[in-house]
């Protein structure tokens, strides 16, 4: 794991590591982090709102529709609510559990600490809604995408995979990366990265990782392009096959 901001997302969310794969968050993740997660069969953003009205938890960025779901996180002044489609199979619960917890760390936990450090608890009352930014406020928090309003993030995927817009792109594949690191160190990949093709490392992640058949072709391809050493053979490997 090369990145800095990897290591330190991967920290900040605060989970235990584990030698036992494939990795259940369920338990974990309210433990360390503000998140209460809620599994709701065929969810949809009406049967989250219904949630949160019954609970009496912030209700913004959440629009009443019927369209179903993987899951979603709506964030509000440092607490938030991952809601987990139980319908789905084991593995896209598992993954859209990772992946709406690094949303959470990284889209406003992260974002909230940086706004703290620069302006100092004078900034809270605005970052939890209980009051408008100033002109300044809001174009520093504007600039630094921080969030100041309650929001609702969507596990929303085409049906390869892949985030629906590319407006989103960006964010989304951070959240990815951050997930693949929670549910599949690369410290565990290392001696299958020194010498596997993308195929095998594609199949130890499915098999031992419990990723989704989705998600690890594409944490293969990463896991090989970070590592110095395979970047000749990703090269040496026939685009259709790459994108298979």
């Amino acid at each position: 794991m090369s990145e800095g901001w990897l290591q330190e997302a991967v920290k900040d969310c605060g989970l235990p590591d584990s030698a036992v794969f494939p990795r259940e968050l369920v338990e974990d993740i309210p433990m360390v982090l503000p998140l209460t997660v809620v599994p709701l069969p065929d969810l949809t953003p009406r049967r989250g709102l219904e949630w949160l009205v019954s609970y009496q938890r912030a209700l913004g960025g959440l629009v009443e529709t019927n369209e179903l779901k993987h899951g979603f996180t709506v964030a509000h002044a440092g607490v938030g609510v991952l809601f987990l489609n139980s319908a789905d199979p084991p593995d896209e619960q598992r993954f859209t559990l990772a992946h709406e917890v690094a949303h959470f760390v990284l889209d406003h936990l992260q974002p909230r600490a940086r706004a703290l450090r620069a302006r100092g608890k004078r900034i809270l009352p605005v970052l939890n809604g209980q009051q408008e930014p100033t002109v300044a406020e809001q174009l520093f928090l504007v600039l630094e995408r921080i969030p100041y309003r309650t929001r609702a993030n969507f596990m929303d995927r085409n049906d390869k995979g892949k985030p629906r817009t590319g407006q989103v792109m960006e964010s989304e594949q951070r959240a990815d990366r951050l997930a693949f690191e929670l549910l599949a160190p690369r410290q565990e990949l290392l001696p299958l990265l020194k010498h596997a093709g993308r195929k095998e490392l594609e199949a130890e992640l499915i098999s031992r990782f419990g990723l989704p058949v989705t998600e690890a072709p594409t944490y293969a391809r990463w896991l090989l392009a970070e590592w110095p050493s395979r970047r000749p053979f990703l090269a040496c490997v026939p685009p259709d096959e790459e994108d298979d």
